[in-house]
């Protein structure tokens, strides 16, 4: 699933993860540049919600009491240093889930330039491989033990990124870290996602081109720009330089190289062929500014991308809408993800905690080479798995405990494999008064409008300080496409900006 945390640029800060960056994380692994995070864009600080329940209940690092305990207590470059790391840790990344739960863990803990190199022992070419920071919600953990509030939020963090379909879908996290707004700012400008939603796979347009191309159709070299709303059925022209009429004013702007531009449906960008490409753009009249005039589709959503004509030339766009077009271009985050869908909060790391056991045996039978196996990864715990893992709903879902059953359990039907407890709705309602609001707050106040929620409890009546509140473009998206009637129902509906 496609969450979202931004931060604004970054001074010094930036400056000295680029430092721990490019020595390894304190020297342990190699210094080539790491390949990027799986799932994740580069462009902009967004994080994406693809992590399966299952592996994030049934792994061998983050539900085996050992490794947890470890995690718990430990700077991470100790743990995982390709020339000296922790053995009891480093033997469970035979398990592939257990490998996926530390990428996300390290997403969600380190900064967007840190780094954590490992060793991956599985498949025919096992060798060094480097896991990405992202959202930079305890930076301090790669080479110091975390503090309880880290592991608080990176727990948040992790339960807002999980879906029982392994599904990317996109999505903004908001909340608050005392002292510094800068970790949930809200991007003034959001961008279209890269990434294929059922695949997570990204989109061969954002590739760079590996030969020299031209024109609008090609399927590399592209940047997402943009996302505006439209009225669904209505016509819209947007360009960058180029006019809709001849003669007449000029659209938007370019620079440099010829620019050309491609308009796709919803807020994920797209290939030439797909379904939901709009339109493509290279010239207009007897110019070369781009201008596209389009269809707004039932959704009422597009993205924009923009390229250079020539993969091998450099130019900018500014891309703008025409004055009689029904639509409003590069929308805000806030705007983009509008559906507030709740709170995750409590602790992954506390292993006394854990409902199960997940771990790797060596096995060896005569002569043969030993083998790595995953043991209890095929457990039915009914219930939350993490005993310390909460999370409520916003009241205006239509059946908030059922729509948050299927989002935090592998298995929502039987109430089995949950990663967290469902605590009850995060704010009370006149719609059903009998159930009170699990948080404190409403909005807190760091950054004041962006509907975080804040000192949400647990059914013990236990405050946890540090949740995460996620906010959707598509209320159906975390769910399957079987229950999307019976679960992603609102009272109340996000207006859409015009």
């Amino acid at each position: 699933m496609g969450v979202t945390v931004r931060r604004p640029p970054s001074g010094i800060v930036s400056v000295l993860c680029l430092v721990l960056a490019g020595c390894g994380g304190g020297g342990s692994g190699p210094t080539t540049p790491p390949a990027p995070e799986v799932g994740e864009s580069q462009a902009e600080i967004r994080i994406a919600n693809s992590l399966s329940t299952d592996a994030l209940v049934l792994n061998a690092i983050g539900t085996n009491p050992e490794a947890n305990g470890l995690l718990a207590t430990t700077k991470l470059v100790d743990l995982f240093s390709v020339s000296g790391g922790d053995p009891r840790i480093l033997k469970q990344l035979h398990d592939p889930d257990a490998q996926k739960f530390m990428e996300y863990l390290v997403s969600c803990a380190l900064g967007p330039n840190q780094t954590l190199w490992y060793y991956n022992p599985r498949g025919s070419n096992p060798g060094p491989r480097v896991w990405g920071g992202k959202a930079g919600l305890c930076t301090q953990w790669l080479t110091s033990a975390p503090s309880q509030a880290c592991l608080n939020r990176v727990s948040a963090c992790l339960l807002s990124r999980n879906n029982a379909l392994g599904r990317r879908v996109e999505l903004s996290i908001r909340g608050e870290v005392p002292g510094d707004p800068s970790i949930f700012y809200l991007e003034a400008m959001t961008k279209p996602a890269e990434y294929e939603p059922t695949t997570a796979v990204k989109l061969d347009s954002f590739a760079p081109c590996t030969a020299s191309e031209t024109g609008a159709q090609r399927d590399c070299g592209w940047t997402a720009d943009g996302i505006g709303v439209c009225i669904p059925g209505s016509t819209v022209s947007l360009g960058a330089g180029g006019v809709v009429s001849c003669p007449g004013p000029a659209v938007g702007s370019s620079s440099g190289a010829q620019m050309v531009l491609r308009v796709c449906s919803g807020v994920v960008g797209c290939d030439s062929a797909r379904t939901t490409n709009l339109g493509e753009g290279d010239s207009s009249c007897a110019g070369s500014e781009p201008i596209v005039t389009f269809t707004c589709p039932a959704e009422g959503y597009y993205s924009v991308m923009t390229a250079p004509w020539d993969s091998d030339d450099a130019g900018t766009a500014s891309v703008d809408v025409s004055a009689d077009s029904p639509t409003r271009y590069a929308l805000s985050e806030s705007q983009v993800f509008a559906v507030r869908e709740g709170a995750f909060y409590g602790n992954v790391f506390d292993p006394k905690a854990l409902a199960t056991k997940v771990s790797v045996e060596e096995v060896q039978v005569g002569g043969e080479r030993p083998r790595f196996v995953v043991v209890g990864d095929d457990a039915i715990i009914e219930g939350a798995i993490y005993r310390k893992m909460y999370s409520c709903y916003d009241p205006s879902w239509g059946d908030g405990a059922a729509y948050s059953s299927h989002r935090v359990c592998a298995l929502p039907n039987a109430g089995a494999n949950c990663a967290a407890t469902v605590a009850g709705p995060c704010w009370g309602s006149a719609v059903k008064p009998s159930l009170p609001g699990r948080c404190e707050v409403n909005d807190g106040p760091q950054v004041p409008g962006d509907g975080d929620y804040e000192r949400c409890k647990d059914p013990y009546g236990n405050v946890w300080k540090e949740p995460v509140t996620t906010f959707l473009h598509d209320p159906c998206g975390p769910v399957s496409d079987d229950q999307t009637g019976k679960l992603c129902g609102r009272t109340v509906r996000p207006r859409k900006e015009r």
